[in-house]
């Protein structure tokens, strides 16, 4: 699959609580559980590039646990940084707080460093995300992910996972087990250049994470509903405040209200 389609902004009269998804990016996600995002312009690359690949070369991978490493620290957390613009963009931010109603919770900003391993771990199994009943990620690549070997982001749709045995506990699922359950429905792989991006609700398609043979780089930005099941990650409900100030930067025509909400602090 390729996305290159950037996406026009959403005016803030779409952002209203406590209704079904209005515009066509979140209704889309609604219905299917994923969408194509926005493709970021060559220079924003080259900056995340430039940030996070000497934070990448410092990892030294682990031999068991997850095979990724975030790489975002507190101090991106300002308003010039380039995964802030991102992260509170109209082409991201909108959508999100359309596909909730407005009840929305800012749950994670990752720089993903995937890095190969021998054997498949966590999250390289199949899987849902059951940090919530309704999750959104905005998944964009900072590296060319061209073929399998690179690690590119595999799913199922909405309707697909449905074909999938429910367990009252999480299942880590491999491939033979998925293949049988799956029948014939579509795997999906998100190819693309460096920059280019998908929006996947993973609380309700089955997908895995990097399988790669080199090391990748991703953004996962994440949202949930405002009650989420999980907290958010650490590195935002400790820096909240310092959000809401980045927030309030580059986002002045959104309500307080809204900010405060998604950062829970209200």
């Amino acid at each position: 699959m390729r996305y290159l389609t950037r996406l026009g902004n959403l005016g803030t009269s779409t952002l209203m609580r406590g209704r079904a998804p209005r515009t066509q990016v979140s209704a889309e996600v609604d219905a299917k559980g994923f969408y194509q995002g926005p493709t970021l312009d060559a220079a924003t690359v080259a900056a995340l590039n430039a940030i996070y690949r000497p934070r990448g070369e410092k990892v030294v991978p682990k031999s068991s646990g997850a095979p990724f490493v975030n790489l975002v620290e507190a101090a991106d957390f300002t308003p010039d940084h380039p995964i802030m613009k991102l992260a509170f963009s109209p082409e991201v931010l909108d959508p999100a707080i359309d596909y909730f109603g407005g009840d929305i919770v800012l749950d994670s900003v990752q720089v993903l460093y995937s890095y190969p391993t021998e054997n498949m771990r966590e999250s390289q199994y199949w899987h849902r995300d059951y940090g919530d009943s309704k999750s959104f990620h905005c998944v964009v690549y900072l590296n060319d992910v061209d073929n399998i070997d690179q690690g590119p982001f595999v799913f199922v749709d909405k309707s697909d996972t449905r074909r999938i045995r429910n367990s009252a506990i999480i299942r880590r699922i491999d491939d033979t087990q998925f293949t049988k359950e799956l029948g014939d429905g579509e795997v999906r792989y998100f190819y693309g250049k460096a920059g280019e991006s998908v929006f996947v609700d993973p609380a309700v398609c089955y997908h895995y994470g990097s399988r790669c043979k080199q090391p990748r780089y991703a953004i996962f930005i994440t949202f949930n509903t405002s009650m989420p099941f999980v907290k958010p990650q650490k590195l935002i409900s400790s820096n909240a405040d310092r959000l809401l100030d980045v927030g309030r930067a580059l986002r002045p025509d959104l309500s307080e209200g809204i900010l405060k909400s998604m950062l829970q602090l209200n």
